[in-house]
Parts: structure tokens; sequence; C-alpha cells
């Protein structure tokens, strides 16, 4: 009995030694395990160039993306939203606002096949249609604050609070 004693006296401080190098082992491996390499829903970016700062709001929803967009101009010109929504690949709603005198507002639905539903243009209160050539351009940008989106998520650049500096895409 007196060796068996003896034999345990021995391993316990053995067995305290290795107890935390164990057990941090043991969350390393379930940690490695369950990493989630997917992209989140909801993601906020943006990036600054010699113009101003473009920050963008992203919201994906099974195959709906809903992006929202601010540019502030560093001097001259005037701030501007604008909101874009896709069903799967086809755009079905570009909104701008552009916070100018006189303020705009932009409006433009498409249907399921892409095609033009709605548009509609108000400044100072006079509502005005588009032209085909407008609703091209802003389909133009459209396609490039979705790239530039893309972009930035998938390289996990996201917006900060406070000073820092924001990575440049060009465009």
């Amino acid at each position: 009995m007196a060796v068996n004693s003896f034999i345990e006296g021995a391993i316990k401080p053995l067995l305290s030694v290795w107890r935390r190098p164990l057990a941090l082992a043991g969350i390393l491996l379930l940690t490695a395990c369950s990493h989630d390499t997917s992209l989140p829903p909801f993601t906020a970016s943006g990036y600054a160039d010699n113009q101003g700062a473009m920050r963008i709001w992203r919201k994906d929803s099974g195959d709906e993306v809903h992006l929202l967009a601010a540019f502030s101009p560093w001097r001259h010109g005037d701030t501007s939203t604008s909101e874009y929504r896709w069903q799967g690949d086809q755009l079905a709603l570009i909104e701008l606002n552009v916070y100018g005198k006189p303020p705009e507002h932009i409006r433009a639905r498409f249907d399921a096949q892409g095609d033009l539903s709605f548009m509609q243009r108000e400044v100072d209160g006079q509502k005005q249609q588009l032209s085909s050539d407008q609703v091209a351009l802003y389909r133009y940008r459209a396609e490039q604050i979705r790239q530039t989106s893309d972009a930035l998520r998938r390289g996990g650049s996201s917006c900060g609070r406070g000073a820092g500096t924001l990575p440049r895409i060009p465009c």
C-alpha cells in the first residue's frame, strides 16, 4: 500500500503541469473545427478617394441584396445617398437622393425581367420623367457600386468608428 500511495504522489504533480496545456489544446481544436468562413449577412464598408468618402452598407438575405451608399464630397458638391435592391442578379430598385439646393429625388423600379416598370425624378417639388440615357447611367452606377461592395466584402474591409483610413478601391 505504501508503494501505491508513493506512485500516486509522484503522478499528481505531473498531471497538474499538463492540465492547462491539454485544456488549451482542446479549446483550440474545438475552435478550429467550428470556424465559419461564410460571409456575414450584413456588412458596412467604404473607401476614400480624391473626390470624397463613400460608405456602403449591405444586407444579403437569400437571393436578395440590399445596398445603401452615402457619398460625402471633400470640398465641392452635394452629399448624396443611394439605395439599390437586387432580386437574384436582376436590379429591382434604384433610389437616389441628392441633398443640394434644390434637393433631387430619383426613383426607378424594374420588373423580374429587368425591364423598367416605374421611373420618376423630383426636383424642387416638380416631378419629371427620366430619359433612357439617364436610366442607363443609373443602372451602370448601380452595377459599379455592387461590384465595389462585392470586392470590399470579399477583401474583409469594414468601416470602423473614429479616425482611420479606409482602403481605396479604384472604380
